[in-house]
């Protein structure tokens, strides 16, 4: 046999496999097909609730709608901010209160960062990591994974690691997704629409006495009772703490105010001033010492930073404050029952809880107890003679030194450093219209910092509140750099 017929076969074999190429749509639908049949088939035979199929459909639904849609990066990048305040979550395994799962916020990052590699919507020439940010993130992880030479869970470990990563992914997608002016706008429509939805939302929550989620799942808790003294704060549709939405909202409404400090107007669709009162409103009833005293933090910090770097602003900080008071004074018998309630025995309580953190530390001072393991080893530290309420310490700080340590710890202080100071340092090279937006941001991260010294804050809906933020900073300026112009 010549040598000259081994090409001349695989010519041969390469025009065979030619006629079988399939166009991407046609893969795609291929693709979606196969999926949804699969899906379909595991819920019928496992099926414990006529929601999830009830859910399934609705997912083929939007897997047909998606199929038609024209420009589908531009969807999903309104759908990634949009989506949000609307947590769902696909259960894979589950253990204690720890869950390893697949959320929508997820998928559609997932889908969004696809379908931009494919089309050249993502440039990969282009793709930018933050280094200042993504480096301290993964010498985080390092620590998380090194505090399971300690752990007795290695199930719940890996569970807290895949989360964590799963955070990185997200800020990663958002920075290379969120490009250019018409980005950023589609992106914050998504993200404020939402915004006012889940205000409304909510109002009904307190009017109805509990909460629910978009999937059904309710959890009641009463409405607020001023005469009788009780206040029920609902959840909003984040399946989390009702500390979660206090959070969102009071972030979001620090933000609204920097949009509306702002010298340019983006066209949102939305009245800054109207999103601040619906904002506002929410915070009140939602009745959170951390998320209310946050926001006061947040506001006191964009006064003092928009007096050194947009001292312009400051003047239409009276028509801010006369705005919030507006919701203050109609939800003013909340805010009061929430005020004169015995903080004292609140903090007695909290400080109670740190013991059993403090005794894990000692334990093990380095490397932890193992990360997310917190909850099944907690029993094994109870002081001598312990007395009152058992649970995981309502401080995060505290909760990664006692699962990884002084290493873990240090390695997440660095980190939040890295955030802050790349949001302060955008304040500088974002366009000057837009600097009390970027001050905003800096003030949501205050507020987020003050949040997690009481608050367990590692729910997936507050991490993505979290790095939502994080990722805003980032993009923002590059989005409006100091010598353009924009529109």
């Amino acid at each position: 046999m010549s040598v000259g017929a081994f090409p001349a076969r695989r010519t041969l074999w390469g025009r065979w496999l030619n006629r079988f190429k399939l166009p991407f749509p046609v893969l795609v639908t291929l693709g979606a097909g196969l999926a949804l049949l699969l899906l379909g088939y595991g819920a019928i035979v496992n099926l414990r609730s006529i929601k999830y199929l009830v859910a399934l459909i609705a997912l083929g639904m939007v897997g047909c709608a998606f199929l038609v849609i024209p420009r589908k990066f531009n969807f999903f990048l309104y759908s990634l901010s949009f989506t949000l305040p609307f947590f769902v979550q696909f259960i894979i395994t589950e253990r204690d209160r720890s869950v390893f799962a697949v959320t929508g916020t997820v998928l559609i990052a997932l889908t969004l960062s696809i379908i931009g590699l494919l089309t050249g919507a993502i440039e990969k020439s282009k793709l930018v990591f933050e280094p200042r940010i993504t480096l301290p993130f993964i010498v985080f992880i390092l620590a998380c994974l090194v505090s399971g030479i300690n752990t007795t869970d290695y199930t719940l470990t890996f569970m807290g690691i895949a989360q964590e990563l799963e955070m990185l992914f997200l800020f990663l997608v958002l920075i290379n997704v969120v490009t250019g002016e018409e980005r950023v706008l589609l992106f914050l429509r998504g993200l404020y629409l939402a915004f006012v939805i889940e205000c409304l939302i909510y109002y009904a929550q307190n009017l109805l006495g509990f909460s629910f989620d978009i999937l059904g799942n309710t959890k009641y808790v009463g409405a607020t009772d001023v005469e009788a003294g009780r206040i029920g704060s609902q959840r909003g549709t984040f399946g989390a703490a009702p500390a979660t939405a206090a959070i969102y909202f009071s972030v979001l409404t620090l933000s609204l105010t920097g949009l509306y400090l702002s010298r340019k107007r983006l066209a949102l669709r939305i009245k800054p001033i109207l999103g601040m009162v619906l904002g506002g409103s929410c915070l009140i009833l939602a009745a959170k010492r951390a998320p209310m005293s946050g926001f006061v933090l947040g506001v006191l910090t964009m006064v003092l930073l928009n007096s050194m770097w947009a001292h312009w602003a400051v003047k239409r900080l009276a028509t801010v404050l006369a705005s919030l008071a507006i919701p203050l004074l109609i939800f003013l018998p909340v805010f009061l029952l929430r005020a004169s309630a015995d903080h004292e025995a609140a903090y007695e309580e909290r400080m109670n809880l740190t013991r059993i953190s403090w005794n894990m530390v000692k334990s093990h001072p380095a490397i932890g107890v193992g990360f997310g393991t917190y909850d099944t080893m907690k029993r094994g530290y109870l002081p001598p003679e312990w007395k009152g309420w058992i649970y995981t310490v309502h401080n995060h700080y505290l909760l990664v030194l006692s699962e990884t340590g002084i290493v873990g710890f240090v390695a997440l202080i660095i980190l939040h450093l890295s955030i802050l100071r790349t949001a302060y340092r955008g304040i500088r090279i974002i366009s000057p219209e837009f600097r009390p937006f970027q001050i905003s941001l800096v003030a949501g991260l205050i507020a987020m910092y003050w949040e997690q010294n009481w608050d367990i804050f590692n729910s997936r809906p507050q991490n993505y509140l979290f790095w939502l933020v994080g990722a805003m900073a980032v993009f923002l300026p590059r989005a409006f750099p100091v010598t353009s112009e924009p529109a």
